[in-house]
């Protein structure tokens, strides 16, 4: 099983950098990007770790970067990262998730 980063979690992962090397510099933009990434790179070995999304099903939600960011995923053939985004904000709906599957 893979983990494919699909084009909206691409887009996020990049938004996401720059934020951070613009306010802290490269390095913080890298640390920020490993601490998203590599939990969500484990879940090739272990893709049910993280609880069903309520509001989606067929969704799943894992807590990175030490509670920061919320990555949306599905399990089918691979594992899909749809969408990430900042924790605190606004919870991301079905109808946002279906239209970025």
């Amino acid at each position: 099983m893979r983990v494919r980063f699909l084009d909206q979690a691409k887009e996020d992962m990049a938004e996401i950098k720059e934020y951070y090397r613009k306010i802290g510099g490269s390095s913080l933009a890298k640390k920020m990007i490993l601490l998203i990434k590599q939990p969500v790179l484990e879940l090739e070995n272990n893709p049910e770790i993280a609880p069903p999304y309520e509001l989606s099903p067929g969704v799943r939600r894992l807590v990175v970067a030490e509670g920061a960011f919320l990555a949306y995923y599905r399990v089918l053939t691979d594992v899909d990262v749809i969408h990430i985004r900042r924790a605190e904000r606004e919870p991301v709906t079905a109808d946002k998730l279906e239209k970025i599957i």
